[in-house]
């Protein structure tokens, strides 16, 4: 373990404690008891230092501590001087992690055969002990994040204690879970955020073959627990064992949970859960964490990266909300921020490649019913503090929940006056548009997915590209039904465990790029595969004159449109604002603005908060 401060760069290694120098203490006091070796020892100094022996191998014994490989370790929320880890003991540190001693006694078993074993033995015929086999160790601790002191820990032999005085004293309240096995691995202790004598408890027995889930919660201090597991994969089939388990730290009916498969959200404090994983891949979940000001869920998968997710409209899935026709949910705090280029560096084996989240603030509705027609629409309008409409997108119509993003953008500015040679180019470009889009339906081209677009590029109007088919940056959201359904179902129809679904033979890549879906804008919530902006790359070439340069924009998403909009006089030349992160110079300066959509004759508000984020 060690201590990294990002603001110096300084890193210091934190020791742990050993029997050694403690044993050298004793040393020393042995040689001040008999300091002239070659002169016989007295009766008196004989019983002195079989005494100093004794209390030498109990204290160096004392001091002996088993770490786990994976040692968990905290910061206090309530003192970040304060520092705990589990090994056998519970340490802690008032220094930053400096000076660790124990607070508690050996909290495991102590099963002397497994810790030989396990220690020095591990290997066969010969050691192979690179301390992953180490065992009676603690796996689990926590800090209440409302009392200072009140510590939970679990260890891989199955025993749970607590204590309510910061390790003045534990209470042993192992064999309290009905239905674990003994000595089955505590996997994950998770403290309420909302009261004290609340906490939910994992276990995880797989190493014994026992695939199924243990999830626990008390709401008495771990007097007495009750079963969560309800609906969730019985592992009779497959592995159903939890990682982890999280509470929500806005809404405490909101729970996650994470399998060795794949993630599961509950909306009723445990009654029920459902598959959180559109998107997601089959693969075991280890870790689970929430942001506390961006209401972000962070997955940390074994193998599969990190996964962020936003659960803000989750955090709000009331019963209101799921009864209403229609719902808005309250955004979250938008940030507007800007990033360098990036280059240089060595690609390794292999460059790693990822969609990035669009760029600009997010907006979620929920519809209950809505149209079966995947091209209707809803207008989301976003108004200013003078009242004055900055801009209208669009997002799906139909039923479920809805993710809109506002990419910043104002006003369209009027278009500027056309030269007489602008004219001309701006004539030969309607034409043209027309051709290629007449050749595209002949060649085999969806004329609804490509009527759109040719409608808007006739007008000039790239930046509503963006909006409606979420190239560059961003705009629309898609079609959803929050927390299930989606890609990465472990269980067929029958309930059948299905070995990685998730990981099926990719796709060749087209040679022209893919057409975009009117529907499925980036940020949507439904499984619709985002559109393929090679399409845009490859549509720019077929549109511009032979020779003709890239004109305003470049770089990702609609910059490869951006001398169309020059030609319809819809950006200035030269201007380089459709690229990155969807530019523009119209962005929208830091604020409050309401955001407003109407359905069925009802009208939902809410006010979204822009700042601007620090680089």
């Amino acid at each position: 373990m060690s201590r990294l401060n990002f603001a110096t760069g300084e890193r210091v290694v934190l020791q742990k404690p050993n029997w050694r120098p403690r044993y050298t203490l004793y040393e020393d006091s042995i040689v001040i008891e008999r300091p002239d070796t070659t002169r016989p020892e007295t009766a008196a100094q004989r019983r002195r230092i079989i005494e100093l022996r004794v209390r030498q191998r109990a204290d160096s014994n004392e001091t002996d501590l088993r770490w786990n490989w994976n040692t968990p370790f905290l910061i206090s929320a309530h003192n970040p001087e304060t520092f705990y880890a589990g090994a056998n003991k519970v340490m802690k540190s008032t220094r930053r992690g400096e000076d660790l001693y124990p607070i508690s006694p050996d909290l495991t078993t102590k099963d002397s055969m497994k810790i030989r074993v396990s220690t020095r033995t591990t290997g066969g015929v010969t050691p192979d002990v690179t301390g992953a086999e180490t065992y009676c160790t603690i796996v689990s601790l926590a800090e209440s994040p409302i009392r200072p002191g009140l510590l939970y820990a679990g260890t891989d032999d199955g025993n749970v204690w607590i204590t309510k005085n910061d390790g003045g004293t534990w209470d042993n309240i192992t064999g309290r879970f009905p239905g674990v096995p003994a000595g089955t691995y505590v996997s994950r202790i998770e403290p309420s955020h909302f009261d004290t004598a609340t906490f939910y408890i994992t276990f995880d027995n797989h190493r014994s073959g026992d695939y199924a889930p243990y999830v626990f919660v008390t709401t008495d201090f771990g007097k007495s627990f009750r079963s969560l597991v309800n609906n969730l994969p019985k592992g009779d089939d497959g592995p159903g064992y939890v990682h982890v388990i999280r509470e929500d730290i806005a809404n405490r009916d909101l729970l996650f949970v994470g399998t060795d498969v794949g993630l599961y959200v509950s909306l009723n404090r445990g009654a029920s859960w459902q598959r959180f994983m559109t998107g997601f891949p089959t693969v075991p979940v280890h870790d689970l964490r929430i942001h506390p000001r961006d209401r972000d869920l962070l997955a940390a998968t074994h193998g599969r990266a990190l996964w962020i997710v936003n659960i803000a409209p989750l955090e709000q899935l009331n019963d209101s909300a799921i009864a209403a026709t229609a719902y808005l949910f309250q955004p979250t705090t938008a940030y507007q921020y800007g990033q360098p280029p990036l280059g240089g560096g060595s690609a390794g084996q292999k460059a790693f490649r990822a969609p990035s989240p669009p760029y600009g603030a997010d907006i979620v509705y929920r519809l209950a019913t809505g149209s079966s027609d995947r091209r209707a629409r809803t207008s989301i309008v976003i108004r200013d503090v003078r009242g004055d409409t900055v801009r209208t997108v669009q997002g799906p119509a139909g039923p479920g929940l809805h993710r809109v993003t506002w990419n910043f953008q104002g006003r369209t500015p009027p278009p500027v006056a056309l030269s007489p040679s602008q004219k001309r180019d701006s004539a030969w470009l309607v034409q043209r548009i027309n051709v290629v889009f007449d050749s595209l339906a002949k060649n085999g081209g969806n004329a609804q997915q490509l009527e759109p677009i040719k409608s808007l590029l006739l007008t000039g109007d790239v930046q509503g590209i963006a909006q409606r088919f979420g190239f560059g940056g961003g705009g629309g959201g898609g079609g959803g039904g929050g927390g299930g359904g989606g890609g990465g179902n472990p269980f067929n129809a029958q309930g059948r465990f299905n070995e990685r679904p998730g990981e099926t033979t990719p796709r060749a890549a087209s040679a022209t790029g893919s057409l975009p879906t009117a529907g499925s804008e980036s940020g949507g919530e439904s499984g619709d595969s985002p559109a393929d902006a090679t399409f845009l790359t490859t549509l720019g070439n077929l549109l511009r004159k032979p020779g003709q340069g890239g004109g305003g924009g470049g770089g990702g998403g609609f910059g490869a449109l951006g001398f169309i909009a020059q030609a319809f006089g819809r950006a200035p030349a030269g201007g380089g604002g459709f690229g990155g992160f969807g530019g523009g110079a119209n962005a929208v300066s830091t604020g409050d603005y309401l955001v407003t959509i109407t359905v069925d004759g009802k009208t939902l508000t809410r006010v979204l908060r822009v700042e601007r984020g620090s680089r």
